[in-house]
């Protein structure tokens, strides 16, 4: 399964390049308009996802993430985008229900400061110890991350990748080596609306290897809200079906709303 995942990725990264490389000229659209940013996670823009998960099996586990985003300008061909993801969860244990805050993880993107079809970012992603035994892992643990993405005739595609060594914490837990990754597809429909797959592929590679994998494959639909009174918002929804997971779960539900500031 690994590497057919990574076959997978190798080729998505060799298409994003070669569409790159063979495009004369790109629409000047592409890559600017809100309705390409949102779909862009280290976009020139301020925002503030708030992202629910809920995980169905025998005993269904929910997750509330708080994702703000802040670019920050360091020059004018260069900005860090700052990307921090806040989970509050409620998880089933051996003695019923457990609730609190789960790993926090930090991203500082580098990323060219000139908007356009195709961009990039990379840079070091951060990974707090979690305060609940059983709600993440218990070591701080840091990793690169580096991400992708082409904008092209309304459609979206990328690919981040992220992958964590525990670094510092207590001696006798297990040390950390997580991958995480996004795959981002999506195509503008008309009037705000689009469809869209962004899949949360991880492994966690000290698990035994019939609990290492959770790959979630589904799809959703979205809706760029501009024209209101407050802020503008991106809504959207999906339903994704578990094809490995440790546990027993089988489906994925996601909801998302995304305040733009």
């Amino acid at each position: 399964m690994k590497n057919h995942l990574l076959f997978a990725f190798a080729i998505m990264f060799a298409s994003i390049l070669n569409a790159q490389e063979n495009r004369t000229s790109a629409d000047p659209e592409d890559g600017h308009g809100l309705e390409d940013k949102i779909q862009n996670p280290i976009a020139n823009m301020v925002s503030i996802p708030i992202n629910y998960n809920l995980s169905i099996n025998n005993n269904n586990s929910n997750v509330l993430n708080i994702q703000p985003v802040i670019p920050v300008t360091l020059s004018k061909k260069w900005l860090l985008i700052t990307r921090a993801i806040l989970p509050f969860m409620n998880a089933p244990s051996q003695s019923g229900y457990k609730n609190g805050v789960g790993n926090v993880t930090f991203l500082g993107a580098l990323t060219p400061a000139k908007e356009g079809s195709f961009t990039w970012g990379a840079g070091p992603a951060f990974m707090l110890p979690t305060g609940v035994k059983g709600l993440g892992f218990e070591k701080f643990s840091i990793g690169p991350s580096v991400i992708a993405l082409k904008q092209t005739n309304g459609f979206t595609y990328g690919l981040l990748l992220q992958n964590f060594f525990s670094v510092a914490g207590p001696s006798n837990v297990e040390d950390v080596n997580y991958l995480y990754t996004q795959i981002i597809i999506s195509k503008k429909l008309k009037k705000g609306w689009y469809v869209y797959s962004s899949p949360n592929i991880t492994a966690d590679w000290n698990a035994p290897s019939g609990n290492r994998w959770t790959i979630p494959l589904g799809a959703g639909i979205g809706k760029l809200i501009s024209h209101n009174w407050y802020l503008p918002i991106n809504l959207k929804a999906g339903v994704f079906k578990y094809v490995e997971h440790p546990t027993d779960a089988d489906w994925l539900i996601q909801v998302q709303a995304t305040f733009i500031l």
